[in-house]
């Protein structure tokens, strides 16, 4: 029998994979794993599989074949310390080196939140340049805003272009 923990977990992934298939049009999936089979000590996996099966498995939520860029962890909690933001966070680090730990060079990670009687919550990276009229910088490399403020729909718009993108595209000379 699942934990608790467990159970509360894969809830909010599906709440999210339903939240993004509404707002999207398209069909996300949690990943059956929860993102482990690829996360972690796993990571090793990758070079057995292919870009496909890599993307299938990758982060929590499995986006629809055309977002292969999009990476994104689902974190359901009791409560978050957020005085720890404006210094160390070892949950928050734990959350965020998960996440990147399944990236690929040029990926949109992020990292969905909800803290129960708090509220829902965004972090991404502070280099994707989102239009948030409110955040907490954490460590200049990553921003944490509420679910509401991030989710604009100039925000949508850029989810989506960032994670569509086939590649990166470098200048010629």
């Amino acid at each position: 029998m699942p934990s608790p923990q467990k159970t509360k977990g894969k809830g909010y992934e599906n709440t999210v994979a339903a939240w993004l298939t509404k707002t999207y049009g398209e069909k996300f999936m949690r990943v059956p794993t929860s993102g482990a089979y690829l996360g972690g000590s796993n990571h090793h996996r990758r070079h057995l599989m292919t870009e496909g099966q890599i993307r299938s498995f990758k982060g929590d939520i499995i986006p629809p074949d055309d977002w292969n860029r999009f990476n994104c962890e689902c974190k359901a909690y009791k409560q978050f310390n957020f005085h720890q933001l404006y210094g160390d966070s070892k949950i928050l680090d734990g959350w965020i080196t998960e996440t990147l730990s399944t990236a690929n060079a040029g990926d949109l990670s992020l990292i969905l939140m909800k803290f129960n009687n708090i509220g829902e919550y965004v972090a991404y990276q502070g280099h994707n340049r989102f239009e948030v009229e409110q955040f907490t910088a954490y460590k200049n490399d990553w921003n944490i805003t509420s679910h509401a403020r991030f989710w604009t729909p100039q925000n949508i718009a850029t989810v989506k272009l960032l994670s569509t993108m086939d590649h990166i595209r470098t200048a010629t000379p």
